[in-house]
């Protein structure tokens, strides 16, 4: 348990632990959807954890991944899906050559998107570009 992590975010990542299970597939959407996973939000909650703990959270997450993908070469991503209030995560394997996603897509530091929580803008409807935050692991 992080100590910098949010109760909340620490259980969700307990879940994680015990519920992830990477799926590959030659198809991209099939595996990015496989290995997605989404977590709702709202502003009350965002003040009472605080950037620090979901940035943790999220490099967490990527660490998780990493480990459950164990020696396949693969990109985890983050964004922010606006509509939906939700913080979502996935992963793809390297060999697909891009992520899956359909609209034009703005690579940005994990500071930046977490930040875009805070002010309700995924970049999407604002700039015509998702911001995402992706490591390899």
């Amino acid at each position: 348990m992080s100590e910098t992590m949010h109760s909340t975010l620490n259980s969700w990542l307990e879940e994680l632990e015990v519920e992830t299970q990477i799926v590959t597939s030659e198809k991209i959407d099939d595996e990015a959807n496989g290995n997605m996973v989404s977590f709702g939000f709202n502003a009350d909650l965002l003040n009472e954890w605080g950037k620090d703990s979901i940035h943790d959270f999220l490099i967490s997450c990527s660490m998780l991944y990493g480990r459950k993908g164990s020696d396949l070469k693969m990109i985890f991503y983050s964004w922010f899906d606006e509509q939906a209030g939700q913080i979502r995560i996935s992963s793809v394997r390297e060999n697909h050559g891009r992520l899956p996603f359909e609209c034009n897509t703005n690579s940005v530091n994990l500071n930046e998107l977490v930040n875009g929580f805070y002010s309700d803008d995924s970049g999407l409807y604002s700039k015509g570009e998702l911001d995402v935050w992706q490591k390899s692991i």
